[in-house]
């Protein structure tokens, strides 16, 4: 009897202790959004102190220092900056990867914004890495950048799925979804066809 006890002791501990070694990606997902969502907000107030503060040192040194990353990041968001007040934009967490002593995520960004009397749909993708177990983030956003160069500006980058920038207008995103309507219905065909 003791011996079941102490077995069933022991297995308990070693269950406790391996949950314990194990990261809670829950949480370490949550302070990606976090540290996006503070991005997107240095974005939108023009903090742009606080924007190179959010960036991984690569892309820093890429672009010359705080300085001249910020100032790129204000050239290029010129075109995109909506003239009337928006809705936030929505984030979500498309990837979340370990690799040795570093996570990474990709971060799928989606926002409107209006110019010359027309809206616009933007979807960007943000890059994070964390090198702390995700307690704390450094997080660029591709859509001032391409991913054509970003192994230039971020050579730490692991093999993940990255997308370019898309811009829509609203004419352009109604026939996109049409396209993909009608492509879907045209493949459920088809397969109803082969199961006949």
């Amino acid at each position: 009897m003791n011996i079941q006890k102490l077995l069933s002791g022991g297995l308990f501990l070693l269950t406790a202790l391996v949950s314990q070694a194990q990261p809670d990606s829950a949480k370490i997902s949550h302070k990606a959004l976090w540290y996006a969502d503070s991005l997107v907000k240095a974005d939108a107030y023009q903090d742009w102190g606080a924007y190179a503060n959010l960036a991984p040192f690569s892309v820093m040194k890429y672009y010359g220092g705080k300085d001249g990353y910020s100032g790129h990041v204000q050239q290029v968001r010129v075109y995109t900056t909506s003239y009337q007040d928006e809705a936030p934009p929505e984030l979500q967490l498309q990837t979340l990867v370990t690799v040795k002593d570093q996570w990474q995520c990709v971060i799928r960004l989606s926002r409107y914004f209006h110019r010359d009397d027309k809206k616009f749909h933007l979807v960007s993708y943000l890059i994070g890495q964390s090198k702390d177990e995700g307690d704390t983030w450094r997080i660029f956003d591709v859509n001032y950048n391409t991913v054509a160069n970003m192994m230039q500006i971020f050579p730490d980058i692991l093999d993940m799925p990255l997308k370019e920038t898309s811009i829509l207008s609203e004419e352009q995103e109604l026939a996109k979804q049409q396209a993909e309507t009608a492509a879907a219905a045209s493949a459920g065909k088809k397969t109803a066809a082969r199961k006949k």
